[in-house]
């Protein structure tokens, strides 16, 4: 191969490649972004507090009730006592890098997703004072950096006093 074809490989492969990586969103904040406005999807928002919720927005840092560390990862999801309804979207198992959930004092209903079992780094989840349903999902055995639980007042059914009384061994 000369000097001329090789150089046009190399330049074809990093074309394919910066194409093909370009696309797509990575683990941060496009995957933020859609985590973020699923959850928003699924909520009633009748004040308007997650009106700044924009998926053309590529920086969810600058929204109402969102946290970001430093390094602009969302950290924080609080929007106690907000008037928020509907349900809490299964997307919320996307936002990997989420350390506190704090919802309290909503309206919001249905079964706790599942996906919450998916928040590695969760620390604080408060759902207190909401109208949620069901069982607590198994995968919260999952969440082996939470350190605060708060889930008075929510209608679930059986092992609730089982898993309270192991947390507080916790």
């Amino acid at each position: 191969m000369n000097i001329r074809t090789e150089i046009s490989v190399l330049v074809c492969c990093l074309v394919f490649f910066c194409l093909s990586t370009s696309g797509s969103p990575s683990n941060g904040v496009g995957s933020e972004v859609i985590a973020l406005m699923g959850i928003k999807s699924f909520l009633v928002d009748p004040i308007g507090v997650l009106e700044n919720w924009d998926e053309a927005s590529p920086d969810p840092c600058s929204w109402s009730m969102v946290t970001c560390s430093a390094d602009g990862q969302v950290i924080g999801l609080g929007a106690p006592s907000q008037g928020l309804s509907g349900v809490l979207a299964p997307s919320i198992g996307n936002l990997t890098n989420i350390q506190t959930v704090l919802l309290q004092d909503n309206n919001i209903s249905g079964n706790i997703p599942s996906e919450i079992g998916k928040l590695s780094k969760l620390q604080n989840l408060d759902l207190s004072n909401n109208n949620f349903c069901g069982q607590i999902p198994t995968t919260f055995s999952h969440l082996k950096n939470l350190e605060f639980l708060r889930l008075v007042t929510i209608f679930l059914e059986k092992f609730l006093l089982l898993w309270l009384i192991l947390l507080t061994f916790i």
